[in-house]
């Protein structure tokens, strides 16, 4: 009698668990520790290993099935002797180890340069063990439930064979299983989740920063003259109307007379319009003297409500206080849970926002008007470049922008992308030869292209997409999921590990991890832009891109407040 590749004590010994399964999940776990844009946290590492190893099992055992049911079918049977079973079994085992230990050493091994190139320190072998268990932990978890799917899967098939075929049984019991349980997991497990973070994020919202007092300026939304009240604003609302720059601080870091910045916001309770919350915005310009200013910005809020500080300050130090930020609040979800649960909302935000305070402009005399110019990071970004029809609009009605990390699905950003001059990487795409808008992965880009070829005249209006190569925020898109993006198949940029390399449906979840761990690294790297947004809306607000901004970064790095 032949002998068994996998003896069958090995069988009970790992409870009957599939061996294909098992293979391919073991494969799948290994490749999930291939390095991605950042280094990542055990428990992120373990959350995707556990994903890939559970995505490999299920396709190992689906695979080992449909072959076997395919050898059935052509009635294939391979016979080996005992001897020649037993030396496979050894081979098999031995390959199997050499490749787990080589691929784990690699990785490992590849993982400390993903972190050297964006400054941070590797993870250390307890790391990895609390990694391995987490992610044992999960796939046990995954098993359990697909085994008990399984279960009440042949039960109802059983139940529907009294009165049904047997093959339209088995199929009928599959439909309602798999609808069933993608009903509980999409309606009771996954908005419940949601529910308890949105409840989290609503608490947070409601509680004041620490060490902060309401403004007393006038100029301030949230002031005692504020159509506003500062309890109205939110947490992140609070924050912005109070960290705002002194006349003093600003003239200390540029040598020239300044006046005190305005700064308005209004902040979004329950299910409140977002028309009225404009509104309370505009009046709030109209209300500061904001539309006799030479700058007015619009710069869209994240999801909980966060302006990028440095974006704000840079304005206001560059106009020496002569400038107007409005923003304001339609979420207090982090932007990621506002990606999966609400793309709608914040393009609704930045278009709403745009087109009223574009509206209040067109009451005043063109040559009296002050120039109108928008912005906005990550999901801001997003919202920010919905309020346009596309790059002709937002060139035609508005005076500049910087948007700050974009993500690669934001409708005009992935247009000016596909239509780069050719050669132009995907990081750092040419777009007219960089005549209206340039695309930056450092300082330099505002000048040179990827290749250190230096641009021609910068015509007005000004757009920069500042976009590192190692910010995953830029780079996540549902389509990596499946198809390889432009950005891994051509050069990698100077901050990401040239072993990155795209993996089917992998490479998703690392990117998906990534973002969470997007602000770790130190400005220049990730999702942090810090002080190359002061260069950026120089250039966009009419300075020399290559003048000297060292006072200028080193006054708004002293009095900036803090990041996301």
């Amino acid at each position: 009698m032949p002998a068994r590749i996998v003896p069958d004590h090995v069988r009970r010994t790992v409870l009957g668990l599939s061996v294909p399964g098992l293979y391919v999940g073991a494969g799948f776990f290994l490749i999930s520790w291939s390095p991605s844009l950042l280094p990542r946290t055990w428990y992120y590492q373990g959350i995707i290993s556990g994903i890939c190893a559970g995505a490999g099992y299920g396709t190992g055992v689906v695979a080992g099935w449909l072959l076997a049911r395919l050898a059935r079918l052509v009635q294939l049977e391979i016979r080996v002797s005992r001897e020649a079973g037993r030396w496979l079994q050894m081979g098999w085992h031995v390959l199997a180890a050499a490749v787990v230990v080589g691929l784990t050493v690699a990785n490992v091994r590849s993982q400390g340069r993903t972190a050297a190139y964006v400054h941070l320190s590797p993870p250390g072998p307890v790391d990895w063990l609390k990694s391995i268990l987490l992610a044992l932990l999960i796939l046990v978890l995954f098993i359990v439930i697909v085994r008990g799917l399984r279960r009440l899967t042949q039960r109802l098939a059983e139940a529907a064979g009294q009165v049904l075929p047997a093959t339209i049984a088995s199929v009928c019991a599959v439909i309602v299983v798999t609808m069933v349980a993608a009903w509980v997991g999409d309606s009771v497990v996954f908005h419940r989740v949601m529910q308890r973070f949105g409840t989290i994020a609503a608490q947070v919202n409601e509680q004041p920063p620490e060490g902060v007092s309401p403004p007393t300026s006038p100029l301030k939304s949230g002031s005692p003259e504020s159509l506003e009240s500062y309890a109205r604003l939110g947490y992140e609302g609070q924050m912005f109307v109070t960290s705002a720059p002194t006349p003093a601080q600003i003239q200390a870091a540029t040598g020239e007379p300044a006046i005190e910045p305005i700064r308005v916001y209004a902040g979004r309770h329950a299910d409140e319009p977002l028309e009225q919350v404009a509104d309370q915005v505009v009046a709030e310009l109209h209300r500061t003297g904001a539309f006799e200013r030479s700058v007015i910005a619009v710069l869209t809020s994240t999801g909980t409500g966060w302006v990028d500080d440095w974006s704000v300050q840079a304005i206001e130090y560059l106009t020496g206080g002569d400038s107007a930020v409005a923003s304001m609040q339609y979420s207090y979800l982090p932007s990621a849970m506002s990606i999966m649960t609400d793309r709608e909302t914040p393009g609704d935000a930045g278009r709403i926002l745009f087109n009223k305070v574009y509206a209040a402009l067109q009451d005043i005399p063109p040559s009296q008007r002050p120039k109108l110019v928008v912005g906005g990071e990550s999901l801001g970004s997003y919202g920010g470049q919905a309020a346009f029809t596309g790059v002709d609009d937002m060139m035609r009605r508005s005076d500049g922008g910087v948007w700050i990390g974009t993500p690669s699905f934001t409708e005009i950003a992935a247009e000016l992308t596909a239509s780069r001059n050719q050669g132009s990487p995907e990081i750092v795409p040419v777009i007219d030869d960089g005549r209206h808008i340039r695309f930056a992965a450092s300082a330099e880009n505002l000048t040179h292209d990827y290749y250190g070829r230096p641009y021609g005249a910068w015509a007005f209006p000004r757009f920069v997409y500042a976009q590192h190569p190692s910010d995953p925020i830029v780079w996540w898109n549902p389509a990596v999921l499946g198809a390889q993006p432009d950005w891994l198949r051509e050069p990698r940029g100077r901050d990401v590990n040239p072993d990155v390399t795209w993996i089917p449906f992998v490479t998703f979840w690392q990117l998906t991890t990534d973002m969470a761990v997007g602000h770790d690294p130190p400005d220049g790297y990730g999702h942090r832009y810090g002080a190359e947004l002061v260069p950026a809306w120089g250039a966009v607000l009419g300075s020399d891109p290559t003048r000297d901004y060292t006072r200028l970064i080193a006054g708004v790095t002293r009095t900036v407040h803090r990041t996301e």
